[in-house]
């Protein structure tokens, strides 16, 4: 049955999504070796805050360095294999069997910081964990690890189905770069996040963990913009050469077993997420391409009556010149024809491309603005905004707005089927599932638009002579 969605997920991947990312230049969709990946869980925290001991503690192995200082500098991915065995970063991002390829993008100087560890432990036939270099005060952006380390954690957290937050009585969220990873790097994955307060049999009275408890409450409070913060899990790894603490320590082992049940759970997580990861995909790829297609579409209209005027003005005059009998006047005429061809060329083209470039965020506002004023998302669609039209205006630069082919409205309703209909629909058909245990089959085929056949998302093709007539504008928000 699982096999099932995710076939339909990779079909909405090949066809509409990946044909209009190419056209428009967008970033890739997932590999098929991403889609297929098993369940992941991507541990981040504090340096100290006892990832790797919690680890360790669930493999039953000391497979990660522990200490005080900071052990680890690179990211350690953990998964199942029946021998022990390691492999570095570039044999890594390097296999496409492998879901990391994506990595390469951040360059060698974090693929040298990854490394896969192969281990024969009972949990990892089912998930794989992602442990993080601890998190501290010194690093600022790239300068001080050789590489983005926010735009790394980003990746890995956008494709992690469980995103577990370390902090430790030391430093209850008050390092500048967990601060900074919160509000760069994990915005908009509260639902598949955790937040644990660990080590907490170092506290030696209940007035000490209150303490650190309430700075904790208070740091978060500055980088998770919610009323209530999530649930935070207090608890602790039991080792033997700990002193035992003073404080009753039935409810933290509950929290920890609860942690454990939490990870046993993510293969269930999974196709969830998949389900989300689309959407955001679709959602992005659909800002991007029509902003991008309504300025090149501006563009090329702009253009086109440059040249028309251009053609109009020294074409009838050198039509007059030769009808007249004032071929003399013909030599000047072409020269100041090409002069002007090149100023309108590369002075008054470039220049209205510049103009459409700098106005995207005009675009997009008008494009939607009836339902960026009556949607209660306005805030959310401006925030995607905001990440999808950098990379929107690197490519039209880059390009040119001339060179984009104006996107079809059967795309256009291709794409609002997909993001409007056929993801919600294919959410709901897995919570179905997953209610009954799986014992019915997903029926994709029922309430499908007309726009879509029935076996498969594919394009419509037109007959030719058939011509739909084509329906008022749309817009997917």
């Amino acid at each position: 049955m699982m096999e099932e969605f995710a076939n339909r997920i990779r079909g909405y991947y090949d066809d509409p999504l990946d044909p209009l990312a190419e056209q428009f230049l967008f970033r890739r969709p997932p590999t098929v070796g991403e889609l297929r990946r098993p369940p992941q869980v991507l541990l981040l925290g504090n340096h100290s805050s006892g990832k790797s001991t919690f680890v360790n503690h669930l493999l039953g192995d000391d497979v990660q360095n522990t200490g005080v200082a900071p052990t680890d500098d690179g990211f350690t991915i953990i998964t199942h294999s029946a021998t022990a065995s390691e492999r570095d970063g570039p044999t890594v991002v390097s296999n496409p069997d492998l879901p990391y390829e994506g990595l390469r993008h951040f360059g060698d100087q974090l693929v040298s910081h990854v490394r896969l560890k192969l281990r024969p432990a009972e949990l990892l036939q089912t998930v794989t964990l992602i442990d993080s270099p601890g998190m501290i005060d010194e690093a600022k952006n790239e300068n001080g690890r050789g590489f983005d380390f926010p735009g790394v954690v980003r990746w890995f957290a956008e494709r992690a189905d469980l995103v577990m937050v370390f902090f430790d009585p030391d430093k209850p969220g008050t390092t500048g770069e967990t601060l900074q990873i919160f509000r760069e790097s994990l915005a908009g994955i509260d639902h598949k996040m955790l937040i644990i307060l660990n080590k907490v049999d170092q506290f030696q009275s209940l007035h000490d963990f209150a303490r650190a408890y309430g700075a904790l409450c208070w740091n978060l409070g500055k980088v998770i913009p919610r009323k209530d913060l999530p649930m935070i899990y207090n608890t602790f790894v039991p080792l033997a050469d700990k002193p035992k603490s003073r404080l009753p320590m039935e409810d933290f082992e509950k929290a920890r077993n609860d942690l454990i049940a939490e990870l046993r759970r993510v293969p269930t997580r999974r196709m969830d997420n998949q389900i989300t990861q689309l959407q955001v995909y679709a959602e992005r790829l659909w800002m991007h391409a029509m902003v991008i297609d309504k300025a090149a579409d501006k563009f090329k209209s702009t253009r086109a009556q440059w040249r028309g005027v251009w053609l109009l003005l020294f074409g009838g005059l050198g039509a007059v010149a030769v009808g007249t009998g004032m071929v003399v006047a013909l030599p000047g005429i072409v020269l100041a024809a090409v002069l002007a061809f090149i100023v309108i060329e590369y002075l008054i083209l470039p220049r209205s491309k510049r103009r459409l470039i700098a106005r995207f965020d005009q675009i997009f506002e008008k494009l939607n603005d009836r339902e960026l004023l009556l949607r209660d998302r306005a805030d959310d669609l401006r925030m995607m905004w905001e990440e999808v039209s950098p990379r929107a205006r690197e490519i039209a630069e880059k390009s040119g707005l001339q060179s984009f082919k104006k996107m079809s409205w059967h795309d256009r309703e291709l794409l609002e089927d997909l993001t409007s209909k056929l993801i919600p629909q294919l959410r709901s058909k897995l919570y179905d599932a997953m209610r009954d245990g799986g014992a019915t089959a997903p029926d994709f085929d029922q309430d499908r638009p007309a726009t879509l056949p029935a076996s498969e998302p594919r394009r419509p093709q037109l007959v030719k002579g058939d011509r739909p007539e084509k329906p008022k504008r749309k817009t997917f928000f």
